[in-house]
């Protein structure tokens, strides 16, 4: 006979869980959406002595697509950074015009792929010598808080897939406990389902509880941060499963 005293502690024990795993899952998000918009908008720029004819910057072009690591690569010509420059800031693009030739400068931007990220001061040197660069730009500080995002959303992937491999090896261990049970016999009776579902449903409800609240707490931030987002459906309903298969099994083990 399920009493309140153990309903009340199931409930609670799948706030709990909720509330972590909540947190765990909005954290890895995070990381995911901030990691992939300063990805997204990096860029190394390499910007060329003297403007090259057409037929020579292409050769350029095809050989840094050719370097390892290089994902995307755009040419700029000293008319396109012309026409940029007067989109982002009319009042100084004319007075450049102003003072006669162009003086802005032919350039590269390269995308590099993830695995190059690391690698930046690596894969600039190899790109020396494809023509003569009067400036390399990127921003040292970019890649680091993309590395540092990567990071901590690979720990916390990974602390997550240990939840998940903690609760399937509870459930084992459990079945397992069933079939060394000497004199229970198979406990797949009435009374038994009704009280692991019982716990698990609890638990389960717990978890939206300590989901809820932990979405009105960082709701807030969805004003202050560009990158604010919510987890997956799939992730919520893996949190829940895990939740109500680990109130199904310590309803077992209490009985």
């Amino acid at each position: 006979m399920l009493i309140p005293r153990r309903l009340a502690v199931t409930l609670l024990l799948g706030m709990a869980a909720g509330v972590g795993g909540e947190s765990l899952l909005f954290l890895e998000r995070q990381c995911e959406s901030v990691e992939r918009s300063l990805r997204d908008d990096f860029r190394v720029v390499l910007f060329l002595r003297k403007e090259p004819e057409e037929g020579k910057r292409k050769i350029i072009e095809e050989r840094l697509r050719a370097l390892p690591e290089v994902e995307d690569v755009r040419g700029v010509s000293k008319a396109e950074a012309l026409a940029n420059l007067r989109r982002a800031d009319p009042e100084l693009a004319e007075s450049i015009v102003l003072v006669g030739e162009n003086p802005l400068q032919s350039a590269f931007e390269v995308k590099l792929a993830d695995s190059g990220l690391g690698r930046v001061e690596d894969w600039i040197n190899s790109a020396q010598s494809l023509a003569e660069w009067s400036d390399v730009r990127y921003k040292p500080a970019q890649v680091e808080m993309i590395l540092q995002a990567q990071f901590y959303g690979r720990f916390l992937s990974l602390a997550l897939s240990a939840v998940v491999c903690l609760a399937a090896a509870m459930a084992l261990s459990w079945l397992w406990s069933l079939g060394k049970r000497g004199g229970h016999g198979w406990p797949w009776r009435r009374k038994e389902l009704t009280e692991g579902s019982a716990h698990a449903a609890l638990a389960a409800a717990g978890a939206v509880l300590g989901g809820a609240l932990v979405f009105l707490l960082v709701l807030p931030m969805r004003q202050l941060s560009p990158w604010w987002s919510w987890p997956p459906p799939a992730s919520q309903a893996a949190l829940l499963l895990c939740v109500a298969v680990a109130g199904w099994v310590l309803c077992e083990n209490e009985a």
